[in-house]
Parts: C-alpha cells; structure tokens; sequence
C-alpha cells in the first residue's frame, strides 16, 4: 500500500524526470536576489506551453535501508503521452530486483497505470482538463513550485550565491525559504544560467513535512528543447516515512528521453 501510495505521489510530482549535480556556493554575486527572481520569472513566462507532448521514461523504485543503501529494487519502462495536459502512461515492462532474484511485475503496474489514466481521463474537461494532468503531473508554472511572480515573492525570503556545477558551469544559486510552513509549499535552492537565465537544476523540499513524513527531498534536473520548451529531463526523490511500528525509506529516479512535442 505504501509503495502504491509513494508512485502517485512520484507521478505527482515529476512531469518529465537524477544527475549527479553538486555545487559549490562562492561569495555572493553583484546582483540583487529580487533582481535574479525578477529575470527569472520573465524567463519562465517565455517559455512556450507544453500541453501535447510524448516521451520515453525509465523509472527506478528502490526500497532503502537505514543507511539509505537499496534492499530491493524495481525498474519500470514506460511510455508517457500528455494530451492537453492530461498524462497518460504505457507501461512497457516492470521487473523487480531482490538479491539474486528477479519477478516480472509487468501486469501489476499496468493494472496500476490503468487506473490512474482513467482518473486522468474523467478529469478532462474540469478546469480545461488541468485537474487530471495536476494529478499526474507538474505543471512547470506552477507557483508552489516556482514562487517568482509579483503575487509570490512576498511569501519567501531569497538569498543569492554564485556557485559551479560539477560539469564546471557556473550558475546563480538562488535560496528559497517560505515564510508560511506549509506541506502545500516547497522552499530551496535553484541553479541558475548566468546567462540564459534558464532553470538548470532545483533541489526542494516541502516547508512543513505532513504528518508522518518525517523526510521529502527532490532534486529535478531541467532542460531546455531546440524548439524552446522547458522540460524536466531527471529527477531523484526521497522519501521518508515514520510510523509507530516501522520506519519507511524509498527512493526513485527517473528519467525521460525521445521527447516529442505535438
């Protein structure tokens, strides 16, 4: 139930999908923060919708121990189409990893994805049929995600830092912390294009951990398209649970290719 409860979860967050990216944070750079926030909301304005589009996904489900090091793990193949943002999932194939054994789980997450399309699908039509693609996916101007526009910024404090990935690009890193604590609201760090402006990387967490959930990490690797569409092209979460009788640890990541945008 709870790895069920962990993939829409999953699903819920990531649109398109974890590098290995680490910065280094040097002194603070000459510009403003609200000066970077403001570049940076104009940039994600211009990007141009994404309502129709298809992609290849390959999507890794681990369960961790306490060390956080994976003591079984599943790997899913699919085929994601979005139609006027409403996602719906292929599932190509589904096998779990246990030590030295391995099960084919392929119907199971087919059954699985079934059900979730057709929430998607009877959601078409409310609200221009975003409720059914909010469900299973981001939308990349969503506020709670990128809190940049007029009617956000008051809500957070920014800090400003220039950092350098590991592939040596330097970047701004831009800190975000909400002041309202709540599970609804992500806060952290984005890596930002010196240039382009263009979100490279976010690493968020919720303001307020819900409940049990003792920890909720996402790290999201963005890319832009030759035709100009922002996408997310990885993305690693981790999650943990806390519950009286036993304590929860998964892990995904996910990654998407051979996008094609209708």
């Amino acid at each position: 139930m709870m790895k069920k409860i962990f993939i829409i979860l999953i699903a819920s967050i990531v649109c398109s999908a974890s590098g290995n990216v680490s910065s280094t944070l040097l002194a603070p750079p000459e510009l403003s923060p609200l000066e970077v926030v403001e570049k940076l909301h104009k940039r994600i304005r211009s990007y141009p919708e994404m309502a129709n589009w298809e992609a290849s996904v390959l999507t890794t489900l681990s369960d961790m121990d306490k060390n956080w090091e994976p003591k079984k793990k599943t790997i899913v193949e699919k085929l994601v189409t979005v139609k006027d943002n409403v996602r719906i999932e292929k599932i190509l194939s589904a096998t779990e990893y246990d030590a030295d054994k391995t099960k084919d789980l392929t119907a199971k997450y087919r059954t699985e994805a079934e059900k979730l399309n057709k929430k998607s699908e009877s959601s078409q039509g409310e609200d221009g049929g975003r409720k059914g693609g909010r469900y299973r996916s981001l939308d990349l101007n969503r506020d709670e995600i990128f809190p940049f526009g007029e009617n956000k910024i008051a809500d957070y404090e920014f800090e400003l830092r220039e950092g350098t990935l590991a592939t040596g690009q330097r970047v701004h890193v831009l800190e975000t912390r909400s002041r309202h604590k709540s599970s609804d609201i992500y806060e952290g760090k984005y890596f930002i294009h010196q240039e382009t402006y263009d979100i490279v990387r976010a690493e968020l967490q919720p303001a307020k951990n819900p409940g049990p959930l003792k920890l909720l990490e996402m790290h999201i690797d963005f890319d832009r398209l030759p035709e100009g569409f922002l996408v997310i092209k990885a993305a690693k979460v981790r999650i943990h649970v806390g519950l009286i009788i036993k304590n929860i640890r998964m892990e995904s990541e996910e990654t998407y290719s051979n996008f094609h945008v209708r």
